[in-house]
């Protein structure tokens, strides 16, 4: 069964043949213990990222803290002033890079910010929001000639309001004027 070696030379080749073997075989594992280390700490570095994107969509917000409109003479609230601070925990917030998402039953429109209040824009009374407490009123002009004609809110209707911050961070906020509204009334709470 097994051939006795007679030759000295013959049993020398026979051990250089796995030292060979054996060389290759730890070139192979070193290799791929290089790969799998490399994956690993890629794998690490891309899910930082994604926990930190993840905690900023859900703590980055704003919250509305007070919201008035602001009646006309057919008693549609025709100009919203949403007054938002930072939610607890919030980085900077940069109400410049926010967008707007206006929808009620007739109107989806998205709106973004502008110095000038005018169609498919709103304005802030301040636009970096960095301190805890701080406030800005957005406001939104219902009325303006290249918004939705439309997008006036009467009482009893709602509108959707989600405010995207520059993080991706999503604030919904439903105004709804209450009924009764007459057009003595000059503000009233949405």
């Amino acid at each position: 069964m097994f051939e006795k070696l007679t030759e000295q030379e013959e049993r020398g080749q026979v051990g250089i043949g796995t030292l060979i073997v054996f060389i290759a075989m730890v070139l192979v594992a070193a290799i791929a213990a290089g790969v799998l280390i490399s994956t690993a700490g890629e794998l690490q570095a891309q899910g930082e990222a994604t926990g930190e994107d993840s905690q900023s969509q859900v703590s980055d917000t704003v919250n509305v803290v007070h919201a008035v409109g602001e009646i006309d003479s057919n008693q549609n609230v025709s100009l919203l002033n949403l007054t938002v601070m930072k939610s607890p925990g919030a980085e900077t917030i940069q109400l410049e890079e926010t967008t707007i998402h206006f929808t009620s039953s007739d109107v989806s429109q998205t709106l973004t910010y502008n110095d000038t209040l005018n169609s498919g824009n709103f304005n802030v009374s301040r636009s970096v929001l960095s301190e805890s407490g701080q406030e800005s009123v957005i406001t939104i002009d219902l009325s303006s000639t290249n918004f939705a004609s439309s997008a006036k809110l009467e009482e009893g209707q709602d509108a959707v309001l989600n405010i995207i911050d520059q993080s991706g961070a999503t604030t919904v906020f439903v105004a709804q004027p209450p009924e009764g509204i007459t057009s003595s009334d000059s503000y009233v709470a949405v």
